[in-house]
């Protein structure tokens, strides 16, 4: 296969990040490129690796200019762009003012707070307490522990991620750019679909904890992620409809 026909166009826009587990890395161009870009920078500070990332898209946006015929420094441009962030700035304040979004926002909180406390390692300790008692056989426990590991990794993998997403969507609803375009390429949606994807299995994760310690907190957090899977839904109702390249096709 050749070096241009083995990637995947896109596919990096629509994942969730998580290259260790992802099974399509060998046809994602922005990993290939982090991974050349690693064994290139060993020795680099990570902020030199930063302001080269960021001199290298700068000159590509230069190129892509001059290929064009746009001259960026002229005052039309420059007043073009001024309005354009001004207007993705107040599209930015609505979708964080947004009721799914605020709802993202307290689900990160609630949980982090659970997290950070004692709790975790007390509800652990006293889970073990009752195999101690004889009520698990070694075996349970073993499976048990190694799936409850997996689902703190989880949790902790997609909550941030979560907000950002839904506000990303809440921001691309706003923007009439994708309404020319159909369902299955619509950049909203398929940001809607990556959030749902990442809170219902944030969800199987809480369940799955809920389930070796039935506590009050718990179930909170799994009332909001059940509201974030609903308002997904009511707000994005066509996002099921989006191709993720790679993914779903």
């Amino acid at each position: 296969m050749e070096e241009n026909q083995k990637f995947i166009p896109g596919i990096y826009n629509w994942c969730d990040r998580w290259c260790e587990r992802c099974p399509q890395t060998d046809r994602c161009r922005v990993f290939e490129k982090e991974e050349r870009r690693k064994s290139s920078n060993q020795d680099n500070e990570w902020p030199e690796v930063v302001s080269d990332n960021l001199n290298e898209t700068l000159e590509m946006l230069k190129k892509m200019a001059d290929e064009m015929g746009i001259d960026l420094d002229s005052e039309e441009v420059k007043e073009e762009s001024a309005a354009q962030m001004a207007l993705e700035e107040a599209q930015g304040v609505i979708a964080e003012n947004h009721p799914l979004h605020e709802l993202s926002e307290e689900y990160w909180k609630k949980g982090k707070d659970w997290l950070d406390s004692e709790l975790p390692e007390e509800n652990l300790l006293e889970w073990k307490s009752w195999v101690e008692m004889g009520r698990e056989n070694s075996e349970a426990i073993e499976s048990d522990l190694r799936s409850a590991e997996e689902a703190l990794e989880v949790i902790q993998w997609y909550l941030f991620f979560i907000p950002v997403k839904i506000k990303r969507a809440l921001h691309d609803q706003m923007d009439g750019f994708w309404d020319q375009y159909p369902d299955e390429e619509r950049s909203d949606l398929g940001t809607a679909k990556i959030a749902a994807i990442a809170v219902e299995r944030s969800l199987e994760a809480w369940e799955f904890l809920y389930k070796l310690f039935p506590k009050e907190e718990l179930l909170a957090v799994l009332a909001l992620l059940e509201k974030l899977r609903e308002g997904l839904i009511e707000v994005f109702p066509n996002y099921p409809k989006f191709i993720r390249p790679g993914f779903d096709d």
